[in-house]
């Protein structure tokens, strides 16, 4: 079936939906429920190693005050902590709190099994091509002119 042109971005954001749908619906069968997208996304960010707040909602998409908000109810869940950053006094970086290995291991655990899906039902080695696919280098996001082309940057 051929590619239909400008479908691109609806299929990727549905393709997560599919992960967080299932990530969610199998933590909730397994007693772990109660955590909302925001929350579930800024810790897959902090699993990749994103510790700073403002980088965390710009990341995400949220404004600081929507980030802050998920940060505190983290938290309360015990799943993350906020603790002073040693290299800017005025800052806070975050990082997993102990008390939610556990949870965390599960989720940890679905995820795998959810990419074991997409090999069992895309061929052998799918995950890893998209994997691969979405690590590449993309550049910086252009800027298009109204044709369609690349606008060429002006020289100062």
């Amino acid at each position: 079936m051929a590619r239909q042109p400008g479908l691109l971005i609806a299929q990727l954001l549905s393709r997560f939906m599919w992960f967080d749908g299932a990530l969610q619906r199998n933590l909730d069968a397994r007693g772990w429920g109660g955590v909302r997208r925001l929350e579930s996304m800024t810790m897959m960010y902090v699993h990749a190693g994103v510790t700073r707040p403002t980088e965390l909602a710009r990341l995400i998409g949220v404004t600081r005050q929507s980030m802050n908000t998920a940060l505190r109810e983290l938290e309360e869940k015990h799943l993350v902590r906020l603790v002073p950053d040693p290299d800017d006094k005025r800052c806070k970086i975050v990082e997993f709190d102990p008390a939610g290995d556990a949870m965390r291991a599960e989720a940890l655990h679905v995820v795998e099994a959810l990419e074991a899906a997409l090999d069992e039902r895309l061929g052998a080695g799918a995950a890893d091509r998209l994997a691969a696919l979405l690590d590449a280098d993309w550049g910086e996001a252009p800027l298009l002119e109204a044709g369609g082309k690349t606008k060429k940057k002006e020289a100062i």
